[in-house]
């Protein structure tokens, strides 16, 4: 007997909420951001029949562990967090993909993808995918990668990331990629 797949599930983890801000400039809170672009990142995929689950849809607080309990929950076939990034040095912009310390090359490879496919559309530049010990992406079980869409240390994408079309770019450029990795990982019969 042959299982035969109907339906892509992702889910959509909206980095920080509630209490945790994440970086903020400006006035801009990253949480906001990251809110924005998975709402309309959502509404994207769910037109390509994808089911997507948000780990939070409002200004709420969820643990890490819950975090990755709904991806399990859904048996989801790929985890995305959103976030934006900050340094010291305001000149460094662009976009970059994160995965846990434990991800293979195969994995990394696949998911440039979405980076590529996303930088396509926001003509922003792909630094890489890289490693990292994030503590949610090592507690989901299923492929999970995080996306860090803009510098808010950088004035030219802080401002971006206060103009809503440029955040339905990030979403439509992101949308592309992962359809592509979707098709990749899991393709439905």
């Amino acid at each position: 007997m042959t299982f035969e797949k109907k339906q892509w599930h992702v889910v959509l983890d909206p980095g920080h909420g509630g209490t945790e801000s994440g970086f903020t400039a400006d006035g801009a809170e990253e949480k906001t951001i990251n809110l924005a672009v998975c709402l309309r990142l959502q509404q994207l995929l769910e037109t390509y029949g994808v089911d997507v689950l948000l780990t939070r849809t409002g200004d709420t607080d969820v643990p890490a562990m819950k975090r990755a309990e709904l991806a399990s929950a859904m048996e989801a076939d790929l985890f995305v967090s959103w976030h934006c990034d900050y340094l010291e040095d305001a000149e460094v912009s662009g976009v970059s993909l994160w995965v846990s310390e434990t991800a293979d090359e195969h994995c990394m490879i696949e998911f440039e993808m979405i980076g590529d496919a996303l930088v396509d559309v926001t003509q922003q530049i792909m630094l890489g995918v890289f490693q990292d010990s994030d503590k949610v992406l090592s507690m989901v079980n299923v492929p999970a990668l995080m996306i860090r869409g803009a510098f808010m240390s950088s004035p030219r994408e802080l401002e971006l990331c206060k103009n809503p079309d440029f955040l339905q770019a990030q979403a439509q450029g992101a949308a592309r990629g992962i359809l592509k990795v979707l098709q990749k990982l899991s393709p439905i019969r």
